[in-house]
């Protein structure tokens, strides 16, 4: 990408979020910033995940997803979800099902809970389209942002 395209990308700011999805043999939930409300009825959201992403074939199997979003300060609680062993992630910390029966961890400020909707390729992403069907604010508190996260996914990895 030009260079001078991506600082201007790198201005942009957007919320951190957990997407988490039910594999066949597990749970697995990961960090997304490309996440936007795209319709109000019916209420529809989307996220971009990178093709290489396990999480990506996993929420093509499974038709759902869930989105929580990550309460401002959350930088160390975020790393967990990056680690490489997807089926750890969960591991050692508290959590709870969705009315969708999908994992979330404790301390998320709400979530949203989607059947996959539609999708289309956007180049090295996929664009998914979630319908929420249920979803709940657990915490009214600030969330987090990627000026608080101190960088800006630039979908390079």
């Amino acid at each position: 990408m030009d260079m001078k395209i991506q600082e201007v990308f790198n201005c942009f700011s957007y919320g951190i979020y957990v997407v988490s999805v039910k594999a066949d043999d597990g749970d697995n939930a990961m960090i997304a910033s490309w996440v936007s409300q795209c319709s109000h009825e019916p209420p529809l959201v989307s996220v971009a995940i990178r093709h290489n992403r396990l999480s990506h074939d996993q929420i093509l199997k499974a038709g759902a997803f869930s989105i929580g979003i990550l309460p401002k300060g959350s930088n160390e609680f975020m790393k967990r979800f990056k680690i490489s062993d997807w089926k750890k992630k969960f591991e050692g910390i508290k959590s709870f099902r969705t009315e969708s029966g999908l994992l979330m961890p404790e301390g998320i400020t709400g979530y949203l809970d989607c059947e996959l909707a539609d999708s289309y390729k956007t180049g090295d992403h996929t664009l998914f389209i979630g319908k929420a069907i249920s979803g709940k604010l657990l915490k009214d508190i600030e969330p987090m942002t990627t000026r608080d996260y101190g960088g800006c996914y630039t979908g390079a990895s």
